[in-house]
């Protein structure tokens, strides 16, 4: 007989003007994007040993001026002398460069210039996280409009809360609440 699944509740996206300031992220490896870029909570997930997955998913629409994009899920800052789990991607707009930040591991995958350039309302491009968690390990799936990508799995003894994130570097601060979608965050636990 199957497992019966509970799907864990989650917060919802928080009104756009609700930023994080860079220095409470637990983020060593990404200094070179202090200061430049906007960055938005899109709402936490707790995993645990009964969690089977867990994700995040967000659309990007009207990006004017082709900036860069962050989508990320990090594990929040830990009690212990671990570094928290983090799961990261920087996306060029205007050469379609998806570049692993968390990790450093540079360009992950080329998307077709097409798909960047004609986005818009009506044809956004797709950001989700897929997180599948078997025993003691997280093996991350990055999707980018229709295309996915295999990500660095990662070590994960224990149970802790993930916090996911979007980011920007757009100049025109004018239109930056229509460049993301409402974020969508998900966990999906075993009953048992």
């Amino acid at each position: 007989m199957a497992d019966v699944v509970n799907f864990q509740s989650f917060e919802h996206t928080p009104p756009p003007s609700h930023t994080i300031d860079m220095k409470t992220i637990p983020a060593p490896s990404w200094p070179d994007l202090h200061g430049a870029f906007r960055f938005l909570s899109h709402g936490r997930v707790h995993i645990n040993r009964r969690t089977m997955c867990f994700g995040f998913q967000i659309h990007v629409s009207s990006a004017h001026g082709q900036p860069s994009l962050l989508f990320a899920l990090m594990q929040e800052k830990r009690g212990d002398n671990r570094l928290p789990v983090k799961f990261g991607i920087r996306l060029d707009l205007a050469n379609g460069e998806i570049n692993d930040i968390a990790n450093q591991t540079g360009i992950i995958g080329q998307l077709d210039p097409d798909v960047c350039q004609y986005r818009d309302g009506e044809y956004p491009i797709l950001l989700r996280w897929e997180v599948e968690h078997t025993g003691q390990v997280l093996i991350p799936r990055l999707h980018v409009g229709t295309e996915e990508w295999l990500y660095p799995s990662l070590l994960f003894p224990g149970d802790g809360p993930f916090m996911a994130i979007t980011g920007h570097d757009a100049e025109d601060r004018r239109h930056e609440d229509d460049i993301f979608s409402t974020g969508y965050v998900w966990c999906q636990d075993r009953l048992k």
